[in-house]
C-alpha cells in the first residue's frame, strides 16, 4: 500500500506529530508498505491539490494549531478538503478544537467554536473513509458533535535501549517526563508520594526529564521536595537512549496530563511502554462511562483520586517489571486494520 501522510511543519525532535510520522513510516516500510510525507509549511500551503502524489491512502495527521499559528485555517482548509474528496482518506486527530472543557476561558471557547465549525466542514467536504483519535475526551466530544471516530493508540517516541539496572534499591525513583502542567493537583500528588514513602519505608528520588515549557509546575515540585525532603534531579533534554535508560532505572512515573486526555500524551505513552506504573488524575471533565485506555495499560495507571490506588500500586510494584511494549508496531497494525 502507498500511504501519503499530510501534516503541519515537519520538525523531528521538536514536534510530537513529526516524530509520530517518522516512527510510523519506518515501521510501515518494514512491513512492506510505501510511505511518503507532505508538510504544510512556508513552502507548501493548504492549497496542495496539484501536489498530491498518487497514493492508495492519504492520512491527515490533524491538529488545528499545526496548520495555522492562530489555530484557524479559514478557507484554506477547505481547499485541502476539496482536493481529498473522492480519494481514500484517513484523518487522525492529535488535537481537536480547544475550549471544550468546563473551566475554559471565554476566549478559548470562542476560538474553539470556530475551530469546531472548520473541522466539521473539513470532514464533510473531504468525506474521509476513517476518522481516529487517541483519547477519551476528544472521542467523546467528537461523537457528541455527530462525528464517528475510532480509537487509535498514540505511541511514545522513546525506543527501548537495553541497559543494566543500576538504580539503588534503597530509594524509590519517580520519573516526570515532559512539561509539568500547571493545572494538576500537586498537593494531592505530594500526599500520595509521602504515603508511599512512609508505607514502604523508603525515600523518594524525583527525576525531572526533558524540556519544561511551563515553569509553574516545576516550582510546585521544588516546593514539595523541600517540604518533604525528597531528593530531586533535573536532567533536562536528553537523547532518547539516555531517557530509555532512565525509565528502566525508575520505579514509578507521574503524568500531569488529565486522565481523559492521557492517550494524547506521547511522553506518558513512553513511560508506560517501558513498564512504569503511572500516577495520574481524573479531573472529571469526561463521564466515567466514556473513559477508555488501551487494555495493555489497564492495570498500570493509578488515579490520585482513587482511594484504592495506593494498595493497588503496592501490589503492582511487587510484580516483575513488564517487558517493553512496542507501541509503534501496535499502532501500525491497528491503523491498517481500521482502514482495511
Amino acid at each position: 500500500m502507498k500511504i501519503c501522510f499530510i501534516s503541519g511543519p515537519f520538525k523531528p525532535g521538536k514536534c510530537g506529530i513529526s516524530d509520530y510520522i517518522s516512527l510510523l513510516s519506518i515501521k510501515l516500510k518494514k512491513n512492506g508498505h510505501q510511505s511518503q510525507h507532505i508538510a504544510i509549511d512556508d513552502s507548501n500551503t493548504l492549497d496542495i491539490a496539484d501536489k498530491l502524489p498518487p497514493a492508495d491512502l492519504y492520512s491527515i495527521q490533524f491538529a488545528p494549531f499545526s496548520f495555522s499559528p492562530t489555530g484557524l485555517s479559514k478557507k484554506r482548509l477547505l481547499v485541502l478538503a476539496k482536493s481529498l474528496n473522492g480519494k481514500r482518506t484517513h484523518i487522525n486527530f492529535h488535537e481537536i478544537w480547544i475550549g471544550a472543557f468546563p473551566s475554559a476561558k471565554w476566549k478559548e471557547k470562542i476560538i474553539g467554536w470556530i475551530q469546531k465549525r472548520e473541522i466539521v466542514t473539513f470532514i464533510t467536504m473531504s468525506n474521509p473513509e476513517t476518522i481516529s483519535c487517541s483519547n477519551s475526551a476528544a472521542i467523546d466530544r467528537m461523537k457528541q458533535s455527530g462525528i464517528n471516530c475510532q480509537y487509535l493508540y498514540l505511541f511514545g517516541n522513546i525506543p527501548y535501549s537495553k541497559t543494566e539496572q543500576n538504580k539503588p534499591s534503597t530509594v524509590l525513583s519517580v520519573a516526570f517526563f515532559g512539561t509539568l502542567y500547571e493545572k494538576f493537583p500537586y498537593d494531592l500528588m505530594a500526599e500520595k508520594l509521602d504515603e508511599i514513602s512512609k508505607s514502604l519505608n523508603i525515600p523518594i528520588h524525583i527525576k525531572i526529564i526533558g524540556r519544561q515549557r511551563e515553569s509553574s509546575g516545576l516550582k510546585e515540585i521544588n516546593k514539595i521536595c523541600k517540604k518533604l525532603s525528597f531528593v530531586i534531579t533535573k536532567l533536562g533534554e536528553q537523547p532518547s537512549e539516555a531517557i530509555s535508560k532512565e525509565f528502566q532505572n525508575c520505579d514509578l512515573g507521574v503524568s500531569t496530563t488529565p486522565y481523559d486526555s492521557l492517550g494524547k500524551s506521547g511522553v506518558t505513552a513512553a513511560m508506560l511502554e517501558h513498564g512504569l506504573p503511572i500516577l495520574a488524575y481524573d479531573d472529571g471533565d469526561t463521564p466515567k462511562d466514556k473513559l477508555l485506555i488501551i487494555e495493555k495499560y489497564k492495570d498500570q495507571v493509578f488515579l490520585l483520586n482513587d482511594s484504592s490506588a495506593t494498595q493497588n500500586l503496592f501490589s503492582f510494584l511487587k510484580k516483575p517489571r513488564k517487558t517493553f511494549f512496542d507501541g509503534v508496531a501496535h499502532t501500525a497494525k491497528k491503523m491498517l486494520e481500521i482502514i482495511d
